[in-house]
């Protein structure tokens, strides 16, 4: 029962993040330049499309769902946050694109064995109630060989100078950052759900290894620099957004399933 409240408050949350998701620097991808940084990080882990079967995790508003189908993958998304849901849908029938979606929760898929060639989750394991048993459904369903993509970061944990950032708020006036559009009821919803998901100390590189290696993930790829992705978005280094994304911890880490 405990683990179900968790995700029924993860459910509602996200639910109230929905109508303003993309509008947060971060979550939707609007530059072209930052089309192609994502772009290129992705064929560094998972090559090329090809027509080959993807599942992006957690899917949101389908911002990878829909970068990974221009990409050449046949596209699932998968989500269990209705209003998120919808948003994609409709960006896929705008473009005219053809893409599954399937409302389910992302640690357990409920998809045959060996159905993936890859696996895409942005964002997605830092809230995980349970990642050992996540990351096995995900082996699970990859094709022998396929990878499994994780790009995400340590929110929680903040860095010296982050946190002297409300500080300069007062004193030169707020400043916008990927969450000024949150009301203060939605913060203390976010802060509710850090503490009690599995990483509410937060997640990082070395956690995300341990738990590939444990699942029987090889042939890791590991990311620490997503320095290319910041500079997409066109962030200044001496902006408030600028000096926050730079001293966050973010990663992208990929596995390989055994043949």
């Amino acid at each position: 029962m405990q683990n179900w409240s968790v995700k029924d408050d993860i459910r509602d949350y996200w639910s109230l993040r929905a109508q303003t998701y993309d509008l947060s620097p971060g979550h939707g991808i609007a530059r072209h330049t930052e089309i192609e940084a994502w772009s290129q990080l992705i064929r560094r882990h998972l090559g090329d499309g090809e027509g080959r079967k993807a599942l992006d995790l957690a899917c949101g508003t389908g911002v990878m769902t829909m970068l990974m189908h221009g990409l050449g993958f046949k596209v699932t998304g998968l989500d269990f946050t209705e209003p998120m849901m919808a948003r994609a849908k409709r960006k896929a029938d705008d473009a005219k694109a053809s893409i599954r979606f399937l409302t389910r929760d992302a640690e357990e898929t409920m998809e045959p064995d060996g159905t993936y060639d890859v696996i895409i989750a942005r964002h997605l394991v830092w809230t995980l109630t349970d990642p050992d048993k996540a990351f096995a459904d995900w082996l699970r369903i990859l094709k022998p060989g396929g990878r499994l993509l994780i790009i995400d970061g340590d929110f929680v944990r903040k860095h010296w100078m982050e946190k002297l950032l409300p500080l300069l708020d007062r004193v030169f006036g707020k400043q916008q950052d990927g969450h000024s559009l949150l009301t203060p009821e939605q913060w203390d919803h976010h802060e509710r759900i850090v503490g009690q998901v599995h990483f509410k100390d937060g997640i990082r590189a070395d956690d995300t290894v341990k738990l590939f290696q444990a699942t029987g993930f090889g042939e890791l790829r590991i990311a620490t620099d997503l320095a290319d992705i910041r500079r997409s978005r066109g962030i200044s280094l001496l902006s408030r957004k600028g000096l926050a994304s730079t001293l966050q911890h973010r990663f992208a880490i990929s596995g390989r399933k055994p043949l």
